[in-house]
């Protein structure tokens, strides 16, 4: 038995010290053997057939995993889970519970158990499913379009740019997707994917973010890093422009131009305005209400003074 034991407990070291009884059975212990591991503590019961290492720390990434356990083979975190798994979302996800997205027929109750929401999907398949660790979850295409009924809609917007920069999916394959699995909320839809048309890469989703906010508030598609040729220094690239109007929208994240950079922007700032270009820099709050009026009315009110 000792082997087998080793075995089981291998599987749940893999999987943040979780483990299922077909897993268990699969490792060579046997029926009688698992209710012996649970009744000496080695074992903790997380439902009838999921299982934690006994005095293992509770972690986010265990209670997902035992709730996709629960759920069975084709289960697999999603929505908001999966963007707190990944990091991604700041910070409308940071403090997502966990949610499990399972194929038509499979048991709920058992998910619940865990304290997981089950989301019943109908056409949920092995196309969407990726692995974070060991932990099964929907791809990055999947999670953008389940999370399309979110809300704020700032939630979605945030967790599409940062797929979109990252390149774990397409523009044409989330609307691909989306119209396989259901082609609900296109409206949102055509908003998450207005800023990425073909062009450069952007240099941080906070940018494209940025570029929507301006398109959503009837202002013109601005020019993504617009190459800025200054005689006698190298060639400078401006997240966003106007080039007709020399005005140069610009999210000034804390990462790029926190106080360490403050002497360099303030130089660059001082170099775009010698040669004619107003230079119009945003924080978080121009990326959601009311903050994103006031400073879309800044840009558009640049626009008219200095447009020929």
């Amino acid at each position: 038995m000792l082997i087998q034991v080793r075995r089981a407990m291998g599987v749940a070291a893999r999987q943040h010290g979780v483990i299922s009884r077909s897993q268990a059975s699969s490792a060579g212990l046997s029926a009688r053997e698992v209710p012996r591991l649970v009744s000496t503590g080695v074992w903790a019961p997380r439902t009838r057939d999921v299982f934690a290492v006994g005095g293992a720390p509770p972690t986010f990434e265990a209670d997902v995993m035992a709730a996709c356990l629960a759920g069975g083979p084709r289960a697999m975190a999603c929505r908001g889970t999966v963007a707190r798994l990944l990091g991604i979302g700041v910070p409308w996800f940071d403090d997502a519970g966990v949610e499990v997205a399972l194929p038509r027929g499979a048991s709920v109750h058992a998910v619940r158990a865990i304290g997981a929401t089950p989301r019943v999907c109908r056409t949920l398949g092995e196309r969407d499913r990726v692995s974070i660790g060991a932990i099964p979850a929907t791809r990055a295409t999947r999670l953008v379009i389940d999370l399309l009924d979110a809300r704020p809609t700032d939630a979605v917007f945030a967790v599409a740019d940062d797929v979109l920069y990252r390149g774990w999916a397409t523009p044409a394959g989330i609307e691909r997707r989306w119209l396989e699995v259901n082609g609900q909320h296109r409206a949102v839809l055509d908003a998450v994917l207005l800023p990425w048309t073909p062009g450069p890469k952007p240099g941080s989703p906070k940018e494209m973010a940025l570029c929507r906010v301006l398109q959503l508030h009837g202002l013109p598609r601005p020019v993504r890093q617009f190459e800025l040729r200054v005689p006698g220094r190298p060639p400078r690239f401006l997240d966003l422009a106007y080039p007709e109007a020399k005005v140069a929208p610009e999210y000034d994240g804390r990462r790029h131009h926190g106080a360490r950079r403050w002497a360099a922007d303030g130089d660059r700032e001082d170099e775009l305005a010698a040669h004619g270009w107003l230079r119009l820099p945003a924080d978080a709050t121009a990326l959601s209400e009311p903050g994103a009026t006031v400073y879309c009315e800044r840009v558009r009110a640049a626009l008219a003074a200095r447009t020929p």
